[in-house]
C-alpha cells in the first residue's frame, strides 16, 4: 500500500477518534519511524486508567500492492513492580483466552502490560469501508482493554494472584 493511502487511512482514523473523545494525533514519518496514529483513550475501568493506542502500517512487502499490515499496540500499564511480574505474565496468558481481538503481553524490562493486534487492510475497498473496518478493530481492542484493566491493576499493583482475581470475579472463570 502506498504511503499516501496509509496517511489517508490513519488521518481519517485520527479524525474519527478525535470526534469520539480520544486525544489523538498523527505523527509524521521520519527516517527512523513510520507514520503513526497515537491516541489516548478515555478513562477505562474502575481504576480510571487512560490507555495509549498506537497504530502504524508495518513496512512489509505484501503480494497485493493495495494491502497493508496495520499494527495496533495498546499500552495499559508501565512500571509493574518486579515482585508482581510473574503473576502479570500469568494473567496475560489467561486473558488471551477471553480477548475478543489481539493478544495481551508483558514487556518485563519496562514492566509494561500491553495488547497487540495485527490486521491486513485492503485499501482497494471504498475508503468508508476501510475506515469502518479499522474503527471496529479499535473498538474491539478498547473493549478487551476495558474488560481486563481492573484485573491487571489488581494483579500488577496490588499483588493479587490470578486465582484470587478469578475468585473476586475480576477475571472470568473458564
Amino acid at each position: 500500500m502506498d504511503a499516501n493511502k496509509q496517511k489517508q487511512i490513519l488521518g481519517c482514523m485520527n479524525d474519527v477518534l478525535g470526534q469520539n473523545g480520544f486525544r489523538s494525533e498523527l505523527i509524521e514519518q521520519t527516517e527512523h519511524t513510520p507514520l503513526m496514529l497515537r491516541a489516548e483513550s478515555q478513562r477505562l475501568g474502575k481504576v480510571a486508567k487512560e490507555a495509549t493506542i498506537e497504530a502504524c502500517f508495518i513496512p512489509i512487502s505484501l503480494p497485493d500492492e493495495n494491502s497493508g499490515l496495520l499494527q495496533f499496540f495498546v499500552t495499559l500499564f508501565n512500571n509493574v513492580p518486579e515482585q508482581n511480574q510473574a503473576q502479570v505474565e500469568k494473567a496475560c496468558r489467561y486473558c488471551n483466552d477471553f480477548s475478543a481481538l489481539g493478544q495481551f503481553g508483558f514487556f518485563q524490562p519496562a514492566g509494561q502490560i500491553y495488547l497487540k493486534h495485527n490486521t491486513l487492510v485492503d485499501a482497494s475497498l471504498d475508503l468508508e469501508k476501510v475506515i469502518t473496518f479499522v474503527a471496529d478493530n479499535i473498538s474491539l481492542l478498547v473493549a478487551s482493554a476495558t474488560r481486563f484493566i481492573d484485573a491487571f491493576a489488581a494483579v500488577g499493583f496490588s499483588g493479587l494472584t490470578v486465582d484470587v482475581a478469578i475468585e473476586q470475579e475480576l477475571l472470568p472463570k473458564v
